[in-house]
């Protein structure tokens, strides 16, 4: 990712003017957006390969063109860079100021021009890749702001939205520009019960409130209890499901080698056992209001189920993106077929209307950054016993999906490495009556 994403006042560039960047991705400047304010690099021709952070391969070609300097590439490697805890004790900063820094995620990030050579390096903080206004900060105001003598200046903040029904909602994104997002389908949803922040020992200068909290759009790989995001710890990934393909998909002589080059795996793993780096995001908002409006429980039994809000207990909110750089298009990221698990389809994932981009692990928090807006649902938010995203829908039980059925009766035979997998009240309903 490149660009950072807010709701604010026009930058420099004119509104509408779109670029291309040799990474393969592109952006537009727009009146609203929060844009990179890049040095420029003339050439004659130029052919970029490059991977972005949701793993796409491009290639593209530059002719006599200015091209922004996201050609530059990262040296992350310590044979080139000084490592930020030895830069910042050559300044002077305690050992324990210098413990929480990079506790708290902040590293040394250099960049080169690869025609002129030139080198450069800048602090940027995991939680937000490479954005420019979020994790790209100059070394000397770094210091003097873990001193606590140096503020950056604030970011515009984001555009907030209050919803008392359905059709509140929908007014809100029908404003013309959110109404063309819809349609090319490059405006995603997040439905949440409540707010959710974290707060580290030396917050992200631009980030943070005035108490040192972030708000947190993070997978749930990434998530953390506790006081203080710590990146000393490190994320523990569970795969539950990878010995048991053979059962999964048992027409595939060859799913072994096919699971490599499947994201089905990922996928599943996600909604319906473990968390993963993968993102929920929506594509359609009536998925983002369920989540926005029942809250996950567990009964005495070890059950699960969903618990509609009270009218005038809501705290949801529902956060609405455009992710620019790589940008999150329904026609690449919606999941409506599955390469590897054809036999048993996963109906719940087709049922959320979603899409699953993956976060990497120094970009923790960067689906913040492309936030267009954020709808906070009034305390009566009406929902009308019409919608049609009931728990049972959204979960569907044991018959209706067959991919939850086959694993239901896996875990029936082999109950510890599958007890991530979760089992609804209503799961084996209809089985039992029948």
């Amino acid at each position: 990712m490149i660009a950072d994403r807010s709701t604010g006042q026009p930058q420099t560039q004119p509104a509408g003017q779109r670029f291309r960047n040799p990474w393969g991705a592109s952006y537009i400047v727009a009146g609203h957006s929060d844009f990179l304010q890049l040095p420029v690099i003339k050439a004659d021709s130029l052919l970029c390969y490059s991977m972005d952070s949701f793993g796409h391969v491009s290639a593209r070609r530059k002719s006599s063109a200015e091209i922004p300097h996201p050609c530059l590439r990262f040296m992350n490697s310590k044979n080139y860079i000084e490592p930020l805890d030895a830069l910042l004790a050559a300044n002077n900063i305690p050992p324990d100021l210098i413990d929480a820094v990079i506790d708290s995620g902040f590293y040394m990030r250099g960049w080169v021009e690869p025609f002129s050579g030139r080198t450069w390096q800048s602090v940027s903080d995991a939680m937000y890749g490479n954005k420019q206004f979020s994790s790209s900060f100059n070394i000397d105001d770094f210091i003097k702001y873990v001193r606590g003598d140096y503020a950056f200046p604030a970011l515009h903040p984001f555009t907030y939205y209050e919803a008392k029904s359905i059709d509140d909602i929908q007014e809100i994104l029908s404003e013309p520009r959110r109404a063309h997002y819809r349609t090319e389908g490059s405006l995603t949803f997040r439905g949440q019960t409540s707010e959710h922040k974290y707060k580290r020992r030396i917050a992200n200068p631009v980030r943070a409130d005035k108490d040192g909290r972030e708000i947190s759009i993070l997978p749930g790989l990434y998530r953390q209890q506790g006081d203080y995001y710590s990146f000393k710890s490190e994320p523990q990934q569970q795969r539950s499901f990878t010995r048991y393909l053979s059962y999964l998909e048992p027409n595939n002589p060859e799913v072994w080698i096919d699971s490599s080059f499947a994201y089905d795996i990922m996928r599943t793993e996600q909604h319906y056992a473990t968390q993963t780096a993968g993102l929920d995001l929506a594509f359609e908002i009536d998925t983002a209001i369920f989540f926005a409006t029942n809250k996950f429980r567990w009964n005495t039994a070890g059950r699960a189920y969903y618990e509609s809000v009270r009218r005038g207990e809501h705290e949801g909110l529902i956060f609405c993106f455009r992710f620019r750089d790589p940008p999150v298009k329904k026609t690449q990221y919606f999941i409506e077929t599955f390469d590897l698990f054809k036999t048993y389809p996963p109906l719940r994932v087709l049922r959320q209307d979603c899409g699953l981009p993956l976060i990497g692990p120094e970009e923790r928090n960067i689906a913040l950054t492309d936030i267009d807006c954020i709808i906070r649902l009034h305390a009566d938010f009406l929902l009308p016993e019409t919608f049609r995203k009931t728990p049972e829908y959204m979960f569907p039980d044991a018959d209706t999906d067959p991919f939850y059925g086959k694993l239901l009766q896996l875990k029936d035979r082999f109950p510890r490495p599958l007890e991530p997998v979760v089992e609804y009240e209503w799961a084996r309903r209809v089985r039992q009556d029948t």
